[in-house]
């Protein structure tokens, strides 16, 4: 019997030739790359030239990228480092109910920290429908 795998938001093969290219970090050269000795120093020069090759590839500085671990933890960095970057622009963050957890946890927080934070009901076809969202822009 064939399993037919339909959650791929959750997780995804990983594509033969990125595997070939990750094997020698997972079994031979998986060093901490934020350690000091040779095995780490070696993983970092192997993240450093991974960011460069992605930066390069959507046009912007290497500095630009940062990996993270997972989806909740790109969401959590994007949304609290949006949040907190503009916050002299205003505080109101505006999103679904629906959303992943990672989203609706990383707005918690933020209620929390004093940002203003507006939670839209979906309808049936989970679009969200509002009324009066001009009270929003000024």
């Amino acid at each position: 019997m064939n399993l037919i795998y339909f959650d791929h938001a959750a997780t995804t093969p990983v594509k033969e030739d990125v595997l070939k290219e990750m094997m020698p970090y997972f079994s031979i050269n998986y060093g901490n790359p934020s350690s000091l000795y040779s095995i780490g120093r070696m993983s970092k020069n192997a993240v450093n030239t991974a960011r460069e090759k992605v930066a390069k590839a959507i046009g912007c500085d290497a500095r630009e990228i940062y990996f993270t671990a997972c989806g909740s933890e790109s969401d959590n960095l994007a949304i609290k480092g949006v949040a907190r970057a503009h916050k002299e622009k205003g505080n109101h963050i505006i999103t679904s109910k629906i959303e992943h957890p990672a989203v609706l946890n990383t707005c918690k927080s933020l209620e929390r920290d004093g940002f203003e934070i507006t939670y839209l009901n979906v309808d049936e076809n989970r679009f969200c429908r509002f009324r009066g969202i001009k009270k929003f822009y000024k």
